[in-house]
């Protein structure tokens, strides 16, 4: 039988590199033993842009890490992880894996069991399961106050399916209760954390239609913004900043889009007299909107005060020196009416950006980052700005000392060639954790050589906007071809094909200069497409150290393989940009049309 499935769809395939990279990542000394490092890495994975389908190609590679974490600041990362809206049908059974992970994971503390609750209550939002989350919110008024806060605070971002009703006598009971407990909490005297957790979650019920006797969804939105700007000490803790966090990443901008007075008051939030705790919060909900406007299907996160974030952004940048706040502010990503409303603060941004990214903190160079890399595939740099990008890029890679802001880089797609030269020198890197990034961003371009190489072909299908540089025949499908990437893995000629195909031939039918490659960092083929088999089935692979023994060492590849030189003019965008001068304004079109890769 064909070991090889007919026929892997583009999101099935990103998810299996997503989870083989990680799989590379856990089995490193380095990834293992060091939690900042992993909560660095998820922490700026989650704020670089990424499509709705992307999201979604992430959710195997986030049951596994759920199964393998012991750490509760990374735990508490991962339940945050954006969970687009609708899911495409293929990624359901991952997210039901996902949820499976949480529910099984062995809680041990009371931080790990509400970390685990907050993101069942994101993850499962079907009405069944009320009575269980009204069972947990009882069970917390028992609980010390900052656990009693945190564990209310989880159970407030519950918000029921689109187009949800109770139906059976059960679920209508429970969600009576539900609404009940909620609004006693709302009307009782007590503690700033209790009312705004209660006006949060009866905010999430009133804009799903589930609360008509109650205050109106405009009524709530505006009193927890009124109760959020009044929150002053209880947020100095870090409980009670976790309890902020939960509550303004809950608030959807779907349901009841604000106006623009909304918006200027949110901002209000973010200016310097303002502590950075509730600057952070602000900063990350709102961007989180702007994707949700930007990045969304259906009509999600129609703002029409979101072209006022722009200028708020940029007026911001000139003081913020909070490495948490501009982390949260990098993750906002521009679209085509804010940058042709506010063209002036679009390029100051992008200058601010860039100069940030000589900042002496790591953390600040590491938002500067993600920041330009977000404007670059919103596609709205101009030619000089996508040349400094990466030439900024390369120098990065051969000076940059902090494995956190390689780790960033490691996962930016360049514009121009890659630079497989400066990243092979990482590789001879004294400290490991400089030369784990590095090596994650050569396997990752040699997957993509190598699945050019072997016709693989990825089309945005009308939901999908996942695709790459190679558009090769569909008759030309592992089905055919099944012992295509072993071959590929070992054999010479094909290297060089693929190397051609890439970019990296120098004309005369050689493939110079060489760099030396270790074979450890060729990615192992037969686990990569075990993973895309299974996750193709709609379920996830079995664990890498299940029947390795069966499984025949991969072969030591040739480790010559050409240095890129590194070009200006980014990849997919070169030929729209040629003409265009430095500072002007870009054409006006939809964000992220396909995905930025190497040309």
């Amino acid at each position: 039988m064909n070991e090889f499935p007919c026929f892997v769809s583009p999101l099935a395939r990103q998810a299996a590199w997503n989870l083989c990279a990680l799989e590379c990542l856990s089995g490193t000394h380095t990834w293992s033993f060091n939690p900042f490092y992993r909560w660095s890495f998820w922490c700026t994975r989650r704020m670089m842009a990424m499509t709705p389908d992307e999201a979604a190609a992430w959710l195997p590679a986030l049951a596994f890490a759920v199964s393998c974490e012991k750490d509760a600041d990374v735990l508490a990362e991962l339940a945050w992880w954006p969970l687009p809206e609708p899911l495409p049908p293929e990624a359901l059974p991952w997210r039901d894996r996902l949820i499976r992970s949480w529910e099984q994971y062995p809680a041990d503390t009371t931080r790990e069991k509400t970390i685990r609750l907050a993101a069942l209550v994101r993850l499962d939002r079907r009405a069944e399961r009320l009575r269980e989350w009204l069972t947990e919110a009882r069970r917390a008024m028992d609980l010390a106050p900052e656990d009693r806060h945190l564990r209310l605070a989880a159970l407030a971002g519950w918000r029921p399916r689109p187009g949800d009703r109770p139906a059976s006598g059960n679920i209508r009971k429970a969600v009576s209760q539900w609404v009940q407990f909620w609004k006693k909490l709302y009307r009782a005297p007590g503690s700033q954390p209790d009312g705004l957790i209660a006006a949060t979650a009866l905010l999430h019920l009133a804009e799903a239609g589930w609360l008509p006797s109650g205050p109106s969804p405009e009524r709530l939105r505006a009193e927890f913004r009124q109760r959020v700007q009044q929150v002053q000490q209880w947020t100095a803790s870090y409980p009670a900043r976790s309890v902020l966090r939960m509550l303004l990443s809950s608030v959807s901008a779907d349901a009841s889009s604000p106006e623009q007075q909304d918006i200027m008051a949110w901002l209000e939030l973010t200016h310097e007299n303002v502590s950075w705790e509730k600057r952070e919060a602000v900063w990350d909900m709102l961007a989180a909107w702007q994707r949700e406007g930007v990045l969304g299907r259906s009509g999600r996160g129609r703002l029409p005060g979101r072209p006022l974030l722009l200028p708020g952004l940029a007026r911001t940048l000139e003081w913020e020196q909070d490495r948490d706040v501009l982390l949260a502010m990098a993750g906002y990503i521009p679209g085509a009416v804010d940058v042709s409303a506010h063209p002036e603060a679009a390029r100051a941004v992008i200058a601010r950006w860039e100069a940030l990214g000589r900042n002496d903190d790591s953390q600040i160079r590491q938002a500067a980052w993600v920041g330009r890399w977000n404007f670059l595939r919103a596609g709205i740099l101009t030619a000089e700005e996508q040349g400094r990008f990466g030439s900024d890029y390369v120098e990065a890679i051969g000076s940059e000392k902090s494995r956190d802001v390689l780790l960033a880089l490691a996962r930016i797609t360049p514009p121009g060639t890659f630079p497989l030269a400066t990243w092979a020198g990482r590789l001879s890197d004294q400290d490991d954790r400089c030369r784990l990034p590095a090596h994650l961003a050569i396997h990752g371009w040699l997957v993509e050589v190598m699945e050019g190489a072997s016709g693989e072909w990825r089309v945005a299908s009308g939901r999908s906007p996942l695709t790459t540089r190679y558009s090769r025949p569909a008759a030309r499908q592992y089905g055919q071809f099944p012992e295509l990437p072993l071959r590929l893995a070992t054999g010479r000629r094909q290297v060089r094909q693929a190397l051609r195909r890439a970019g990296q031939d120098i004309g005369d039918g050689t493939v110079a200069p060489f760099v030396n490659l270790p074979p450890e960092v060729w990615p192992d083929f037969r686990r990569l497409h075990e993973i895309e088999t299974a996750l193709a089935a709609g379920h996830l692979p079995p664990s890498p150290d299940t029947g390795a023994g069966n499984r025949p060492i991969p072969r030591t590849v040739p480790a010559r393989l050409p240095e890129s030189h590194p070009q200006t003019g980014p990849p997919g965008i070169t030929d729209r940009t040629a003409g265009r001068t430095a500072g002007s304004e870009p054409p006006a079109r939809h964000p992220f049309p396909e995905v930025i890769r190497h040309e």
